[in-house]
């Protein structure tokens, strides 16, 4: 052989072993219904598979194993006794599931997206254990009891945001969204159901299910933001849009959140938007006004614990919160990636001061007044929260007029009130309409101490935010509209001049 024969050969040989595709990894996950093992491969596969009782094999053409995946693998989860790896002579290699009880077994491919490689899963489908039912308490009244629905984002395949310290928001929102279901059950008349209550994937659709199975009153579905910009700060609370987002920042957000069925993986093309058309024809705009009704709400009990990234909830078209007849909010409960607020998302305090948050907002939203409830500062001391006025000593009342874009429960925050006041004042129900021009009565507010403190002029500085200035000032949010006849919607611009106490 000559010698150049003999490097063609060389090269022959070597970009035949380099065009091998490697299978570099497995992992695996847990849910109620089901166990996901993912193989991830360093190119697109080529691969053939049978199932049969008891076993899964799939052979990959043109393939090579990593020396980091072991020739066998036990693995005790559901439906599932373990994996072997076997390279055959062919140039193949073939992975053998070896299967316990289950009922049936899904296999997909999910191509490279993001950060993600080329993978290739096998879901196997277990029965749902039974649930023990919960023993009555007595001295609870009769009655069915709302259901509250919590969705903590992401899980599994899917990780969310990850901080610089190296937190994922899948893990960060999942105690969250424990915490708050330890806060709604604790009130007398109400149940909240988890999405997911451990580290996997759960698809939109069956996000959605877990609401529509309950009767769910409301939908919840808990985040942890992140931005470019490690700045970038506060909670924020976002309603669905049909049409537009209500500004840039919803938009990039909604894109970014609607891609997670992509990367967490759904079967049989079950992440794409082909029934959102038929989804949105079934809306009623009721619910969409209802779903406004709590973001505001809920809005007013977060900024009373934390830092507020809007003053008002946003909207953008998120597919998690497409329910015809479920009020649904996407809550950011703060900033993964802003170092601070990362550290506050890792600690049970301010994961419990944010449960707390969103229970009064629930009792609130049903017109209840809830007690106030111990929360946590960003330095995780105990404080007590803001205590509303009692609706049993409001006996003096004045006649408002609902301005457009008001709701009963901004109308609330605006008079120092709560909506359980108004509702009882106007006698009305929590899901009647409420029209621009309409006049309802309002508690007659007492002589407004904050208007009577001596004020003075302030220039706004750049950073500067109603939340920050009110907590240097020893005032509220509130007191500061107030005093400058701001509405919600206004912002605070750089160089304008305000009226803060003195």
């Amino acid at each position: 052989m000559g010698p150049g024969l003999f490097i063609l050969c060389l090269v022959f040989l070597s970009s035949s072993a380099w065009a091998a595709t490697e299978i570099t990894n497995v992992r695996h996950w847990a849910a109620p219904d089901h166990t996901r093992l993912v193989f991830d491969l360093s190119a697109e596969p080529e691969y053939t598979y049978e199932v049969d009782d008891k076993r899964v094999v799939l052979v990959f053409s043109d393939a090579v194993f990593s020396s980091s995946v072991s020739a066998s693998r036990k693995i005790s989860r559901p439906g599932l006794r373990g994996v072997l790896f076997t390279t055959l002579e062919n140039r193949s290699c073939k992975i053998e599931i070896q299967l316990a009880d289950h009922l049936t077994v899904e296999v997909f491919r999910l191509k490279k997206f993001m950060d993600k490689p080329d993978r290739v899963v096998v879901d196997i489908i277990v029965a749902m254990p039974e649930k023990e039912e919960p023993a009555k308490d007595k001295a609870e009244p009769s009655g069915r009891k709302r259901v509250i629905v919590v969705d903590p984002g992401h899980g599994g395949e899917d990780p969310g945001a990850i901080g610089k310290n190296g937190t994922y928001e899948k893990h960060v929102v999942l105690a969250i969204g424990r915490e708050i279901k330890k806060a709604i059950d604790k009130m007398p008349g109400y149940r909240a159901v988890l999405t997911r209550d451990g580290d996997y994937y759960v698809s939109f659709s069956k996000r959605l299910d877990a609401a529509r199975k309950t009767n769910a009153s409301l939908f919840i579905s808990v985040h942890a933001d992140a931005a470019r910009n490690r700045q970038a700060k506060c909670s924020s609370v976002y309603c669905l849009s049909t049409g537009a987002a209500s500004n840039e920042a919803a938009k990039l957000l909604a894109n970014n959140e609607n891609l997670s069925d992509i990367i967490g993986g759904v079967p049989n093309g079950g992440g794409n938007n082909q029934s959102d058309e038929i989804i949105l024809n079934m809306f009623q705009t009721h619910t969409i006004n209802l779903s406004k009704t709590f973001a505001s709400e809920l809005i007013g009990q977060l900024g009373s614990v934390h830092c507020l990234k809007y003053p008002v909830f946003h909207e953008a078209p998120f597919r998690v919160l497409k329910l015809p007849d479920t009020p649904a909010v996407l809550l950011e409960t703060a900033f993964i990636s802003h170092p601070e607020e990362e550290r506050l998302l890792k600690t049970v305090a301010f994961r419990k001061t944010v449960a707390a948050a969103v229970a009064r907002s629930v009792a609130g939203y049903f017109g209840e007044s809830p007690a106030p409830v111990a929360t946590a500062d960003a330095g995780g001391d105990s404080v007590a929260a803001p205590k509303g006025p009692d609706a049993s000593g409001a006996v003096r009342t004045a006649t408002y007029r609902v301005q457009r874009g008001e709701s009963l429960s901004s109308i609330a925050r605006k008079h120092q009130t709560e909506l359980a006041v108004l509702l009882k004042l106007n006698r009305m129900g929590l899901h009647d309409p409420l029209r621009a021009g309409q006049k309802i009565l309002i508690p007659a507010a007492a002589p407004d101490a904050a208007a009577l403190r001596p004020s003075k002029k302030y220039t706004v500085r750049k950073g500067d935010t109603l939340f920050s200035l009110a907590k240097s000032h020893s005032t509220s949010v509130d007191e500061l509209r107030r005093l400058n006849h701001m509405s919600e919607s206004d912002v605070l611009c750089f160089g304008q001049t305000i009226r803060v106490p003195q």
